[in-house]
């Protein structure tokens, strides 16, 4: 079992990390989230293993990390959103062009 002190260093490192990709979105940079899940069940089952004073003095770091967890999946949301409307309009763009080329085209002879 991991210690109480282990847990609280791990939760501050997953916010870091959670902050960093929240950055990295936000700035249109690319990041990786992958381990996060892991991370995040590995705490869990750890931190229900500790005895019922520890998990309450926990509390509020957890809630924080739960929040900061909500907001990066508002974040990325939100960014997945804007790549969806710029694809659309690249696709409506390239349309067009090949439309308008096509157009050009097929009436010289």
């Amino acid at each position: 079992m991991i210690s109480y002190s282990e847990l609280e260093k791990d939760i501050a490192d997953l916010s870091q990390q959670v902050a960093h990709a929240s950055n990295a979105a936000k700035s249109g940079q690319v990041f990786s989230v992958t381990d996060m899940p892991k991370v995040t069940d590995y705490l869990c089952q750890e931190i229900s293993k500790l005895d019922a004073k520890e998990r309450a003095r926990l509390s509020p770091k957890l809630l924080a990390l739960i929040e900061e967890l909500d907001n990066l999946t508002i974040t990325i949301q939100s960014s997945l959103d804007l790549v969806k409307i710029e694809m659309k309009e690249t696709t409506s763009h390239n349309k067009a062009a090949r439309a308008y080329t096509s157009a050009n085209t097929t009436g010289k002879k």
